[in-house]
């Protein structure tokens, strides 16, 4: 197996879902390696029974409410990849994509897919994500040629004309940052210690919940440990609320990164757990350069 396949399935019916993935996962089994089913609860009983004795060898994952947030997702993905690979040396994997009925949505999840084939690209493993064509959007469908190499099409695996570069992709679907005057400069202190604090006391007077706060906390923390680490420093602090959020900007004096996937890739050689645990954290992190520094933006 190649270190990482990322493929997908549009299927019309059940029983073109079950003759696509059953086959798939029991080749795999007989060679040795993992095998993952993600779906919701009723479908995972139905792979259950399709799979027969090759169960017992599956590992099942309830996604009935695993897509909040593409960050969250992609670490929950992680911590299966990852126990499973512990077990054997490599997997197959059919997760089952739950997108959403906001249209406002569908441009982040389908960053989500792009982001991926970068997340996991270090992975012994082939992904299958399947897609009910029954109730998908078509702006969905459509994506799915772009963000995965391959594609089930006509009962063969097809080469995807349409793949996009993952990185250009996600460029492409994230929304420019806009000016937020509403914010207000918070002293950064003497260190990330007392920086914590004081965003502590900007978080108690906004009122936000202890266990939001919490997550605001840590999560700033470790982008203001990274700003100070290898940014030269930290330039400014501005904080307050902005379209019903608490935000948080940290702005340093570095020329910063333009890499549209930091935060999202997986921890392994080379890549740090600090924006991974901070993206998870948030509800959006977004990353620019502007006249006053590189800004990190964190929305809770």
């Amino acid at each position: 197996m190649t270190p990482f396949r990322h493929s997908a399935l549009v299927y019309e019916s059940q029983d073109e879902y079950l003759a696509r993935a059953v086959p798939f996962l029991k080749e795999g089994i007989e060679e040795g390696e993992g095998a993952i089913v993600a779906h919701t609860k009723p479908r995972l009983a139905m792979m259950r029974e399709a799979l027969g004795p090759d169960a017992a060898h599956v590992r099942f994952v309830d996604v009935s409410s695993a897509y909040t947030r593409p960050a969250k997702t992609l670490a929950a993905y992680h911590a299966v990849y990852a126990e499973q690979l512990r077990e054997t040396p490599t997997l197959r994997a059919v997760a089952d994509v739950q997108f959403g009925p906001d249209p406002a949505e569908w441009d982040l999840w389908t960053g989500y897919e792009a982001v991926f084939n970068r997340s996991f690209a270090h992975l012994p493993a082939w992904v299958i994500c399947s897609y009910n064509a029954n109730g998908t959007p078509d702006p969905i469908l459509e994506s799915v040629w772009q963000t995965h190499p391959e594609v089930v099409a006509d009962e063969t695996l097809t080469t995807s004309d349409r793949f996009e570069d993952p990185d250009e992709l996600l460029r492409r679907v994230t929304p420019v940052p806009i000016p937020l005057p509403e914010l207000r400069s918070l002293p950064f202190g003497r260190d990330v210690e007392a920086f914590r604090e004081r965003l502590a006391r900007e978080l108690h007077a906004e009122q936000v919940s202890e266990t939001k706060a919490l997550d605001m906390l840590l999560a700033a923390t470790e982008v203001a440990a990274n700003a100070v680490r290898h940014g030269g420093g930290v330039e400014d602090v501005r904080v307050g609320r902005a379209q019903g959020r608490f935000v948080c900007e940290i702005v340093d004096a570095g020329e910063g990164f333009d890499d549209p996937a930091a935060g999202y890739l997986a921890p392994r050689e080379g890549v740090g757990t600090g924006l991974w645990v901070a993206r998870q954290l948030t509800w959006r992190i977004e990353f620019f350069r502007s006249p006053d520094g590189f800004t990190a933006r964190l929305w809770l």
